[in-house]
């Protein structure tokens, strides 16, 4: 009876290969391991920076770039603010006076006295009961509104109650 043999250069050839394999694997493994985990982080990232409502006591403690810091009162007060990439929203406390006197300076046109609290108008009567934007602020007969556009094209509207100084603000960049 013969028996069958594999040579020994045959099996040497069988064990070698997947072990040649076996490196480039390695290496393809790793690559996608880092490759998910940079895309975890910038996930994190685009998380942290758009997806979460932030408290702040006032306008001085706000991390954002002084483009979207710069469009809420100095004077405001228990803000609360929601980011997206080209825009964002706030909810605030603060009077109207200061509330006035914040948009007088800065809507003015250059060379051009602003007085605000001539431009203001009413929220629509089909909007009152009804809750506007992300951080749900309701309209009541109260609510008196202030469109302005910047420099840049962006819209802002600041959305205030003079009775509580409630205000709801949403600006939209360009």
């Amino acid at each position: 009876m013969k028996q069958a043999n594999a040579s020994p250069i045959t099996r040497q050839e069988e064990l070698a290969a997947p072990q040649s394999e076996s490196p480039r694997r390695r290496i393809i493994l790793k690559v996608c391991i880092v490759i998910l985990a940079l895309g975890l982080v910038f996930a994190g990232t685009l998380f942290r920076i758009y997806g979460v409502d932030t408290h702040h006591a006032s306008r001085g403690s706000i991390w954002w770039p002084e483009r979207g810091r710069n469009l809420i009162p100095p004077t405001a007060a228990d803000i609360m603010l929601r980011r997206d990439l080209l825009d964002h929203y706030a909810t605030y406390t603060l009077s109207e006076r200061d509330l006035n006197a914040f948009l007088d300076k800065r809507f003015a046109r250059p060379g051009e006295a602003l007085d605000s609290f001539s431009e203001r108008s009413p929220a629509k009567s089909k909007n009152i009961g009804n809750a506007i934007g992300p951080l749900v602020f309701i309209l009541t007969k109260s609510v008196v509104v202030y469109h302005y556009t910047a420099r840049n094209g962006g819209l802002h509207s600041y959305y205030h109650d003079p009775n509580t100084g409630e205000t709801y603000q949403s600006s939209a960049y360009w």
